[in-house]
């Protein structure tokens, strides 16, 4: 009996594991496309880009970490479901 408990919880590891992959190799995927559009943005003037009711004087973030927030909050709408 013990040995059924203890296979349960490798395999729930594995796909755990499995889906950790997953998520790594769809940022890898979509993070170059998100870093292009971040630095598309700041090439934009200023008013073009600023979204309505956003402070002018909020800090900015790196490009890089733009695009990966973007990714990360995106990416989690494929596992939901």
């Amino acid at each position: 009996m013990a040995s059924d408990i203890s296979s349960g919880g490798g395999a729930q590891r594995a796909d755990r594991r499995a889906r950790q992959l997953e998520y790594r190799l769809l940022v890898l995927i979509v993070f170059p496309f998100f870093l292009l559009f971040a630095v598309v943005a700041r090439l934009m003037p200023r008013r073009a880009a600023a979204a309505p009711g956003v402070a002018s004087r909020e800090r900015r973030r790196s490009v890089l970490a733009e695009a990966r927030e973007a990714s990360h909050t995106v990416i989690p709408f494929v596992f939901m479901g």
